[in-house]
């Protein structure tokens, strides 16, 4: 898992970078998807069917938004919130909307992703086969961190326009449920 959160904060940082080149003109040409999720900016349709405007507009890139999130009973703020809906966006061809924020707790960072992967190719932030990913970490103590969850689930994910609910229980890869809140606002 170590491994995977070293590959999602590269991705991220590099994400960062491409998301501000392009933050006033968002790519069309769906070149270079890769499987892995990346920062995004605006969640923009939330339509099962994938016709809403999935591709969105990448405005917001400043950080704009913000989180509260609660896993097992441990609540942590965050001033900003990225998020953008959209293969082309997300830069992956099975992750459908992407999120990220980070905060500081007792000087250390924690960083929030959540993420939805639709294998079915339609763009999709909800219906049969859509996952959801709610992955809270201490960035700066990996091998001995103060917050490491890294769960799955089906339900408890409403996603808009601009906002991100969750609130449900998840399952890490250790097959242990965790409950998990998280009220967001993308813009």
């Amino acid at each position: 898992m170590n491994g995977r959160r070293s590959a999602l904060l590269a991705l991220l940082a590099a994400g960062a970078l491409a998301l501000s080149a392009c933050a006033s003109s968002p790519s069309t040409d769906g070149a270079a998807e890769d499987d892995t999720a990346s920062q995004s900016t605006e969640d923009t349709g939330t339509d099962d069917s994938g016709t809403e405007d999935d591709g969105g507009d990448a405005s917001g890139g400043s950080g704009s938004g913000s989180a509260t999130v609660t896993v097992d009973g441990e609540t942590w703020e965050y001033p900003s919130y990225l998020c953008v809906t959209g293969y082309a966006n997300t830069g992956s061809d099975v992750y459908s909307f992407s999120s990220t924020s980070f905060t500081t707790v007792d000087g250390l960072g924690v960083q929030l992703l959540v993420d939805v992967r639709d294998d079915s190719g339609q763009d999709r932030v909800s219906g049969d086969g859509v996952v959801y990913e709610i992955t809270v970490f201490d960035t700066d103590a990996p091998e001995d961190p103060s917050i490491d969850v890294s769960a799955t689930g089906t339900e408890g994910v409403t996603i808009t326009e601009s906002t991100v609910q969750v609130d449900g229980t998840f399952t890490d890869l250790g097959g242990e449920s965790h409950s998990i809140q998280v009220d967001a606002t993308c813009n």
